[in-house]
């Protein structure tokens, strides 16, 4: 019986029992490709893999020339001369352990393999994200488990996606990084702090010109670069508020707030409640979702009693609910209008999509955005849906009293600074911080509001390549931005999306014939506008061949029919024939220049490619498709299939807006 593949697990669970660090923290708990993507003093733990377009490859005395072997054999540098043997403050690793770790490396870092699919005969590939299949003519590929953190490794741009398709591991994420942010708010001159980023659009912001968008999009980059410190990985969703899943005429329900937003507890929580001695009936809430403060108070009241939204009681509850989820907000008052609900209290117009629509159709960056310094106007983007939205998230507070203080941005100081603490959380005022441009940019569903304000402009931009601002070279305080640099928002790293799947794929070898696990398509996603198959960081191929692909499709070939509802399109390459150098001439460079090294990127870098899959998407989900398959068919120059040529680091499903 053959022996069980080696894989990342294993490596993980070595150095897992030898303890300490490798001088970058701790070296488990880390997805593959944040451990391929760790340094240790410049140095990259796990050596780079050097593959050149010509097919050759450096894979041999990859694992010698890692870090990583290096420091746990004890060799220079890590022989005590420069830096002690890895790893740091824990146990030396076995010799044998060491040797099946470079043999992984050497092998191409393959991470687990995540199951079978029952067919024929057994075909076993070790490469990082491929499955061991049985009986189907090359690997079914994986998603990727934190795709984020594969685009950070890879210098991709980073996906802003619908709120709705995070899954719990990306909201949790989101979450820690907003709690790193409160956690600095302790120091008051700490211009990272959660209170200082906040303060920006309280001085700074700009409404009701054509500054409105651009310096918008800044501050949400800026905010996002201090999420990033924390969470490399982490990008700022965005609100779909105008879909049809949100219920603005029937508040009660509960669908006026994404979930990721609302207010829940935790078993951990509850038991921090029970510490406080909140009654064990609280245990019977854990889970439950609360769209406002109200909801949570009438749970709780209803469990345990009135006693316990009251008093110091009331302000462990606040604390229990901030600590589950950082998301939420206990001066967010959405929907609610004072004893009522705002649709019933006044007749208020929530954005529909039709309004978007014909927001989105507007011909002059004027109209959309803002009018200049000389036609100074509300943009009708500003007016509705930005405004709107921020009355309706803010809301007003029923339980206000008019003992409470009016102004809590005079009422609220640190330092002679305006600032919310703790136990300004813990008030009551009149309206929900959203409610005020002073106050907004407090409470954490600012940024998916103003992240999907961004997005219509961007959409707005893709329509209209000429709609620009008057002003170009005006400064966008506090920053050295001007607006001109705002209007690529490649240029900042990220795009829009409603949602999608990354495989990871590597370099290692070729892929032969690519089939992916399926892509579930969340009902959030179905309204894409369109969907892109893309092919990553392909290098120079030596032969000349197309890349067919098909969607639900999995024993696609050469001879599979192109008019079949799966068929969704195909790229050509253009291959450059055999290397005409010498030694390194083909070699893949490094992902960036050495620093003063301005000369063009090299003829070998790595591309990207794309293919437009959106007729094909449309037709399978039209006809109940719930989930996708990708796969690629390789057909080489004689118009058969070649197994040996195709290398790429990834393929990506993408459903854009």
């Amino acid at each position: 019986m053959p022996a069980a593949p080696f894989t990342w697990s294993d490596v993980e669970a070595i150095l897992a029992t030898a303890g300490g660090t490798g001088g970058v923290g701790s070296l488990t708990g880390l997805t593959l490709p944040e451990f391929l993507a760790l340094q240790l003093h410049g140095m990259p733990l796990i050596a780079p893999l050097s593959t050149t377009c010509c097919g050759t490859s450096d894979a041999k005395g990859r694992g010698a020339r890692s870090a990583l072997i290096r420091g746990l054999r004890g060799l220079p540098p890590f022989d005590g001369k420069q830096f002690p043997r890895l790893p740091w403050g824990g146990t030396a690793v076995a010799d044998e352990d060491i040797d099946r770790i470079e043999t992984w490396i050497e092998e191409g870092c393959p991470g687990a393999l995540i199951g079978s699919i029952a067919l024929a005969s057994e075909v076993s590939v070790a490469t990082e994200a491929r499955i061991e299949v049985k009986g189907i003519a090359g690997p079914v590929f994986s998603a990727a488990s934190d795709p984020a953190a594969w685009r950070y490794a890879k210098g991709e741009l980073r996906q802003r996606m619908d709120v709705d398709v995070l899954d719990d591991a990306q909201k949790e994420r989101l979450r820690y990084a907003f709690r790193e942010l409160y956690k600095l708010n302790k120091w008051v001159g700490d211009k990272r702090s959660y209170n200082n980023l906040a303060l920006i659009h309280q001085n700074h912001c700009q409404h009701g010109w054509e500054r409105f968008l651009p310096w918008h999009r800044v501050y949400l980059y800026e905010f996002e670069q201090a999420l990033q410190d924390f969470c490399p990985d982490v990008t700022m969703p965005w609100w779909d508020f105008p879909a049809t899943r949100y219920k603005p005429e029937d508040p009660a329900n509960g669908a006026i707030l994404p979930d990721a937003f609302k207010g829940f507890l935790t078993e951990s929580s509850v038991r921090s409640l029970r510490d406080h001695g909140f009654p064990a009936k609280i245990g019977t809430l854990a889970g439950q979702l609360w769209a406002n403060p109200t909801q949570a108070y009438d749970a709780v009241s209803g469990a345990c009693g009135k006693d316990y939204v009251e008093g110091e009681n009331r302000k462990r509850l606040i604390d229990a609910l901030l600590e589950a989820n950082s998301l939420w907000y206990p001066l967010r008052y959405s929907s609610q209008f004072g004893k009522g609900t705002i649709n019933t209290v006044i007749h208020y117009h929530y954005p529909a999509q039709e309004d978007i629509d014909e927001i989105l159709s507007l011909r002059t960056f004027r109209d959309f955005g803002g009018g200049s310094l000389y036609v100074d106007s509300f943009g009708f983007l500003d007016q509705n849906p930005h405004n709107t939205m921020h009355i309706w998230t803010g809301g007003m507070n029923p339980a206000f009293k008019t003992s409470a203080p009016a102004d809590r941005n005079s009422a609220v100081r640190v330092a002679g600074r305006k600032f919310h603490q703790r136990d300004d959380l813990y008030s009551e005022p009149q309206f929900g911080d959203m409610f005020s441009n002073l106050t907004a940019s407090y409470d954490p569903i600012f940024w998916p509001v103003h992240a999907n304000i961004d997005r219509l402009w961007w959409r707005w931009q893709q329509d209209h390549p000429d709609g620009l601002p008057a002003d170009l070279d005006s400064a966008l305080t506090p920053w050295s931005y001007a607006v001109r640099d705002t209007l690529d928002m490649n240029r900042f790293g990220y795009e829009y999306v409603r949602g999608g799947c990354l495989m990871p794929v590597g370099l290692t070898s070729p892929v032969g014939r690519f089939v992916s696990a399926p892509i579930a398509v969340p009902e959030a996603t179905k309204s894409f506008r369109s969907a892109e198959v893309r092919l990553h960081r392909v290098p120079q191929l030596p032969r000349s061949c197309f890349i067919r692909v098909f969607l639900n499709t999995p024993d696609a070939d050469a001879s599979t029919p192109l008019n079949l509802p799966g068929y969704a399109g195909y790229a050509a390459i253009f291959g450059h024939g055999e290397c005409f150098g010498g030694p390194g001439h083909c070699e893949i460079p490094p992902a960036e220049n050495r620093k003063f090294d301005l000369r063009e990127r090299s003829m070998n870098t790595p591309r990207n490619h794309r293919i437009d899959v959106t007729r094909a998407a449309r037709r399978l989900i039209a006809a109940g498709a719930t989930s996708l398959t990708v796969s690629l068919v390789v057909i080489g120059a004689s118009y058969e299939e070649d197994r040996e040529l195709l290398r790429l680091d990834g393929v990506s499903l993408n459903f854009l807006d």
